[in-house]
């Protein structure tokens, strides 16, 4: 943002630099004042009088509302007068590169052209401010610099035009108009570059020029900005067209603060790549698949934990016919279709499922209990659980996922397929054995 404010001090509170106001009273008695009429002020109607019902002007001290509102077009409220004045007036104090002036009547803050054109600044003067957090990054544009240049800003668009919604603010000091995008590819004309380490996101903000009385003297600006991440197990989600993810809100006692957590699947080890809808069909049993899950919790006495996880071949998962993954935070029997590699020591979760299916069925559906664990327990890392920990959580689901054989008849696939086929038998067979026990 440009710093062109320097320490110049504008005198932008009254119209006139170095004026006195006084209380405006009227012409020979037009408007009249609300004592010779038995008017009053409301803030629906105004100051109107009793009989005639017309406007009226409030006497010192008498209006309640202690604002512009109490005046007629034109005219401003003077707080340290209790009264209206005719040289505008405007509250808060306008910025420094701001001019107090009238605008439909009524007292406002507008850019000063005239200080603008004595520091001689010209299109080639306009920058912008880039904030690049989580899923969005926003761009933002001097007001007011723009206006005196007669721009609109408040009609800025991103590379897709009707992606609109600029919104007015103020940052540093100054005046701003901002637009926020999410940090996906394709969203609002966003592209996307990746590498190794880093994820970039590029987008444009076009502002168009001000059209008076059908006349447009300048031409529209486009300016470029980017916003660049560390790929993480949560940044990498958004390098994909719809991937394998859930979202829900943890459990946080009632204190009213955001705790979203991601649950989503990803096809390698890093939790780098995640697994897109089109993928979660027709993987070969026997495959890994890795489920990472992420929180924003700002609380760094908190930690993200994994209660229970299990696999069923149901939607809703409330069928008898399951397979527990985690149960107290640690991966059943250790094994051998689940490996969990953090659970508890940070606002991430990540394990690792060998694939597999159930007899009878071509689906799986994974479903995860999880919590915010505070580190003071001395227990979220471990092998534990309790009655109050499965009242904390909040159930997650993911799939379905589908499976199939991978049958290839070649001799040198043989050993190969008699392990798959002999690993897959054995589960059913043990699942079925575990459902007639319950």
């Amino acid at each position: 943002m440009l710093s062109l404010l320097g320490s110049v001090v504008l005198l932008a509170t009254l119209g006139i630099a170095g004026s006195t106001p006084t209380c405006y009273v009227g012409i020979n008695g037009n408007p009249a004042l609300c004592v010779t009429c038995n008017g009053s002020c409301t803030p629906s109607s105004g100051c109107k009088c009793a009989t005639s019902l017309s406007s009226c002007l409030p006497d010192p001290q008498t209006c309640p509302m202690n604002s512009t509102s109490c005046c007629l077009p034109n005219l401003s409220w003077y707080p340290d007068l209790a009264c209206c004045i005719e040289e505008p007036y405007c509250t808060p104090a306008c910025l420094a590169d701001e001019v107090c002036q009238y605008v439909n009547n009524t007292p406002a803050c507008a850019a000063n052209a005239t200080y603008y054109q004595s520091l001689g600044l010209s299109v080639n003067n306009v920058s912008s401010t880039v904030s690049c957090k989580g899923a969005n990054m926003t761009i933002s544009v001097e007001k007011n610099l723009l206006e005196a240049l007669h721009y609109n800003p408040a009609a800025s668009t991103l590379s897709q035009y009707n992606c609109t919604g600029a919104v007015l603010d103020t940052l540093q000091g100054q005046h701003v108009y901002s637009l926020t995008v999410q940090t996906a590819e394709g969203t609002c004309g966003n592209t996307m570059t990746k590498n190794l380490s880093h994820v970039s996101f590029t987008n444009y903000i076009n502002i168009p020029g001000l059209i008076t009385n059908g006349i447009i003297t300048t031409g529209n600006i486009s300016i470029q900005f980017s916003c660049s991440y560390n790929i993480t197990m949560q940044t990498s989600l958004y390098t994909v067209f719809k991937p394998v993810m859930i979202t829900e809100n943890l459990n946080t006692g009632g204190t009213g603060v955001d705790a979203g957590a991601t649950l989503a699947a990803y096809v390698n080890p890093t939790y780098t790549n995640p697994m897109q809808q089109s993928q979660q069909e027709d993987l070969p049993i026997g495959s890994t698949v890795y489920f990472g899950m992420t929180t924003q919790f700002p609380d760094p006495a908190f930690v993200l934990r994994v209660e229970q996880c299990f696999a069923t071949p149901t939607k809703d998962g409330t069928g008898s016919l399951k397979i527990t993954l985690i149960q107290g935070g640690c991966a059943i029997d250790n094994g051998p279709y689940i490996e969990v590699v953090e659970n508890g020591k940070s606002k991430e979760v990540r394990f690792s499922v060998t694939s597999f299916a159930f007899q009878g069925y071509n689906t799986v559906y994974i479903f995860c209990n999880a919590r915010l664990c505070s580190i003071a327990s001395g227990s979220c890392s471990k092998c534990s659980s309790s009655r109050e920990a499965s009242l904390e959580t909040v159930q997650f689901g993911l799939g379905p996922f589908t499976f199939q054989e991978n049958i290839d008849y070649s001799a040198s696939n043989q050993k190969g397929l008699s392990v798959t086929l002999l690993f897959g038998s054995l589960l059913c067979l043990w699942i079925q054995l575990i459902s007639e026990m319950l």
